[in-house]
C-alpha cells in the first residue's frame, strides 16, 4: 500500500490557516505534506500507528479516534511543520542549469539569515503541536495499542518517539515528565 499518496492534510487547510500564498503550486505544497507525514510525524508517532491512520483514510473509513488525533492534533502540527519545510524547497530550484534562484522585476528573495528565521518561527510553531501531540499520546496510550513496539513482523519500524524534546529528535536529558 503507497502511504505516500495518502495526504492526512491537504492544501486547502493549509492556504486557509496559514499566511501560505493561495496561489502556491501543489507542485511545491504536496511534497512538503509528503515529507512532513512521512519522516517528521511518522517519526513522532511511529510506523505502526502512522500506518494504521493512513490506511483506514486511504480506505476512508477512519475510526473516531483516529479523526479526532488527526483533526485536533495531527493537521495543526503538520500544517506548520510543512510550512517549515516548504521554505526550502520554494527557495531554489534544482534544473538543467543547477540549483538556481528565480527572481522577478519586482519580487526581493529573502537573504539566507531570513529563510532561517522564518523556517525557525514555524518549527516553534510547529514543535508546540508535537509537543502536545506526543502529551496527548502519552496520556492516552491505553486508546492507542499501535504505540507498542513491534514484535517480530519484519518491517521497517519506526519506533515512536513520544519523549523527545518538540525542538530536535535527540533528547539527551531524559524521558519528559506529564505535568
Amino acid at each position: 500500500m503507497e502511504f505516500n499518496q495518502v495526504l492526512l492534510i491537504d492544501e486547502d487547510y493549509i492556504k486557509t490557516n496559514s499566511p501560505i500564498n493561495k496561489n502556491i503550486w501543489g507542485d511545491y505544497l504536496t511534497p512538503a505534506i509528503t515529507q512532513s507525514q512521512d519522516i517528521d510525524l511518522q517519526y513522532i508517532i511511529g510506523s505502526r500507528l502512522y500506518c494504521k491512520i493512513c490506511r483506514e483514510v486511504l480506505e476512508n473509513n477512519v475510526e473516531e479516534r483516529f479523526d479526532d488525533l488527526i483533526t485536533g492534533l495531527i493537521q495543526p502540527y503538520l500544517m506548520y511543520q510543512t510550512i517549515a519545510n516548504l521554505i526550502p524547497i520554494t527557495a531554489s530550484k534544482i534544473s538543467n542549469l543547477g540549483t538556481v534562484i528565480s527572481n522577478d522585476e519586482h519580487v526581493v528573495n529573502l537573504s539566507q539569515a531570513e529563510r532561517e528565521d522564518l523556517i525557525y518561527r514555524y518549527q516553534t510553531r510547529g514543535d508546540h503541536y508535537k509537543k502536545t501531540l506526543q502529551q496527548y499520546l502519552l496520556n492516552h496510550k491505553d486508546l492507542y495499542p499501535e504505540l507498542q513496539p513491534c514484535s517480530d513482523c519484519g518491517c521497517d519500524y519506526v519506533e515512536p518517539h513520544l519523549d523527545s524534546n518538540p525542538a530536535s529528535p535527540v533528547f539527551l536529558m531524559g524521558k519528559r515528565t506529564i505535568a
